[in-house]
């Protein structure tokens, strides 16, 4: 009972002083394929109403993350932004690359009676948070982002997506702490939380 309690303790403590680090501040380090599987299998360990696993994961990794950067996210980037300067063109090509593995996560609802759609994209949410929690308690550099990819059609079908149907919850980056990540600015609790 002691060894659950400093394990609940240990637990809620991480918890309370975990930080996100930024992709743009981590190194690509390499990640353990154990440590991976465990944080894909954790990472699909979350409250879904129904049981009716409405989301599914990418793996993005090795070369596969510069050739989405160069004839994806690149590309579609130049189409919306013809006249960018080059240091956009250099963050634009290699966004993936920033990461040693990024995972996608479709939120992928399916037709039921009684479940809203709603509650299966609240699902795909906490797959994310799952996702990014399993690999920071492992100690790795991670950071849970959309940005304006994931809201791009050519993104979603490269990633095995139909469009009108699923949508990219987000995109998980894992890999090396560099630094330790500074502390943000954090909700205040009397103004976020009240008791009825």
């Amino acid at each position: 009972m002691k060894g659950l309690k400093m394990a609940q303790n240990s637990f809620i403590d991480f918890l309370g002083n975990r930080r996100s680090v930024t992709a743009k501040k981590m190194a690509r380090g390499n990640i353990n394929r154990d440590h991976l599987r465990q944080i894909l299998s954790v990472g699909i360990r979350v409250p879904d109403h129904g049981a009716l696993k409405p989301w599914r994961l990418v793996v993005i990794t090795g070369a596969k993350r510069k050739q989405i950067d160069e004839e994806v996210i690149f590309p579609e980037f130049i189409k919306a932004n013809p006249h960018a300067s080059a240091e956009n063109h250099s963050m634009e090509k290699t966004r993936l690359q920033r990461a040693d593995v990024v995972i996608a996560v479709i939120s992928s609802p399916v037709q039921h009676k009684s479940i809203p759609k709603w509650e299966m994209q609240l699902s795909a949410g906490a797959v994310c948070t799952t996702l990014l929690y399993a690999a920071q308690s492992l100690d790795y550099a991670a950071q849970w982002l959309t940005e304006w990819y994931s809201y791009n059609q050519e993104m979603l079908k490269t990633l095995g997506g139909e469009p009108g149907r699923e949508q990219i919850a987000g995109f998980i980056y894992i890999g090396e702490k560099v630094t330790a990540p500074m502390e943000r600015t954090r909700p205040n609790f009397e103004t976020i939380v009240s008791y009825l």
